[in-house]
């Protein structure tokens, strides 16, 4: 457990997270991304589900979705929504790539919900530049506190992840819980690291984040580990500020790959 230093919290911080972007497709995950995307909806004014319907190519995996479908998928999502107390718009996108205008649609400051598994989530995972909650199904309580699991380093870009997952905590009135895989330059300088966004995190949240320091040879693997062991609702990974390929380094991607729950990947530049 991080000691925290005997000073005045910093001013309140909020992520700029303008808007809430959902993409439904018409297939069995649909209620669970709907799902999340309402609940992030609670740190951003705006709501939108988007369907995406292919111009022509068969080969794209949501080919099925024609624009008679697409608008009653878009239909019930908004529903949903409804029944849930929250406002939401609907918009319906004619591309191939189903990726890209996903992406399109929630812009620098949106925040991207989409389904865990497809080739669509593959790509979003390789393509997305601002923060994508990848929503997975995990069997939990209606009256269950939301459980947040962050993984954090020791550098300027942990802010960012332990902000925006404050700001998720105090929209549903659950906690956090810091988790930091410690290597071979662990010290003081990274105790008083996790100490300045325990006290951010109490800015935001009113409560003290449980914090964990814990040493292994594979990240990805610990942390995935960990969410199973604690039975978190949602892990937050940052991801390193570039696009293709490797954008998420191995452990953000891993940890989207093993993670028993939802995950939420923030860009290290994430505005403040």
């Amino acid at each position: 457990m991080a000691t925290l230093p005997h000073r005045a919290p910093p001013p309140r911080r909020q992520p700029a997270i303008e808007r809430v972007v959902c993409g439904v497709d018409g297939s069995s995950r649909d209620e669970q991304t709907v799902r999340e995307a309402i609940a992030a909806a609670a740190t951003a004014p705006q709501l939108t589900f988007v369907a995406v319907s292919p111009t022509a190519s068969p080969s794209v995996s949501v080919a099925s979705l024609d624009e008679r479908r697409a608008l009653r998928v878009l239909e019930q999502a908004q529903a949903l929504a409804a029944a849930g107390g929250v406002r939401a718009a609907t918009q319906f996108v004619r591309a191939d790539d189903v990726a890209g205008a996903l992406i399109g649609c929630a812009g620098a400051s949106g925040l991207l919900v989409a389904g865990a598994s497809g080739s669509v989530a593959g790509a979003l995972l390789r393509r997305a530049t601002g923060p994508l909650l990848i929503a997975r199904p995990v069997p939990q309580a209606d009256d269950a506190a939301l459980h947040i699991l962050v993984a954090v380093d020791d550098t300027a870009a942990a802010a960012g992840v332990a902000g925006l997952a404050g700001t998720i905590a105090a929209a549903g009135r659950g906690h956090v819980h810091l988790i930091h895989v410690a290597g071979p330059g662990y010290g003081r300088a990274t105790r008083h690291r996790l100490a300045e966004l325990s006290i951010e995190l109490i800015a935001l949240t009113g409560a003290e984040p449980v914090v964990d320091v814990v040493h292994a040879h594979h990240v990805a693997s610990c942390i995935a580990q960990f969410a199973q062991r604690t039975q978190a609702s949602l892990v937050v990974v940052g991801r390193r500020d570039v696009t293709g390929r490797h954008a998420l380094g191995a452990v953000g991607e891993h940890v989207v790959r093993t993670a028993p729950c939802s995950v939420l990947v923030v860009p290290a530049a994430q505005p403040a």
